[in-house]
């Protein structure tokens, strides 16, 4: 197979296909940094409260838990934005059982009626050609997306905006506590001890 410029790797790899289609648009765009900065400011005053769910270890519900908070809160009439950070294994899209988006720009999917009109959703699963291929990116790439989600997706008026990490303390929640200072987290775990030891590294995060 034909080897990938960048990584080495087959020309299918999910980084290369991502880039090639949107997370390089601030170079095709020309859009400074200022401006960036400018639109993600924007983007946050229009949103009353940001909700980080994460988690100290894989398996514990995390993402169940941004689902169904999402969900409940749409369903109650709220206007909620649902942000899948998870890079490498998103799930959101899949648990509620969506494919291709209508509008990624408006994050709008085939959502029911009560639904459609009370929550956005994005997820790095929605720019993939192959929802199968790994994505294989280092931090400033998944920094980058973070803020593209924020500066680039029309999120409007929210009065929720629920952000599903991955497990941990890396590069995803660094990017979301760092992009919105205003975040409150909510933390998830099971009550076994192995759980409760990685969770209270996510406390102190």
């Amino acid at each position: 197979m034909e080897k990938c410029s960048h990584h080495g790797e087959s020309q299918e790899c999910a980084s290369c296909n991502l880039a090639s289609g949107h997370t390089e648009t601030r170079s095709h765009q020309g859009k400074s940094l200022e401006e960036e900065d400018r639109a993600i400011h924007r983007t946050l005053r229009n949103i009353r409260h940001k909700l980080l769910v994460m988690s100290g270890k894989g398996g514990v519900g995390k993402t169940s838990v941004a689902v169904a908070l999402a969900l409940s809160l749409a369903r109650r009439g709220f206007k909620v934005g649902l942000m899948d950070v998870d890079i490498h294994g998103p799930n959101v899209l899949r648990m509620l059982g969506l494919k291709e988006p209508f509008d990624v720009q408006h994050a709008q999917f085939d959502l029911p009626p009560d639904l459609y009109h009370n929550l956005k959703i994005i997820s790095i699963e929605a720019l993939m050609r192959n929802r199968e291929i790994a994505v294989i990116w280092r931090g400033p790439l998944k920094h980058q997306l973070i803020r593209q989600f924020l500066s680039e997706v029309q999120w409007g008026e929210l009065d929720y905006l629920v952000i599903d990490a991955p497990p941990g303390t890396g590069d995803e929640p660094m990017s979301v506590a760092q992009t919105i200072p205003d975040a409150k987290a909510i933390i998830v775990t099971t009550p076994q001890e192995i759980s409760l030891a990685d969770v209270r590294k996510s406390i102190n995060f």
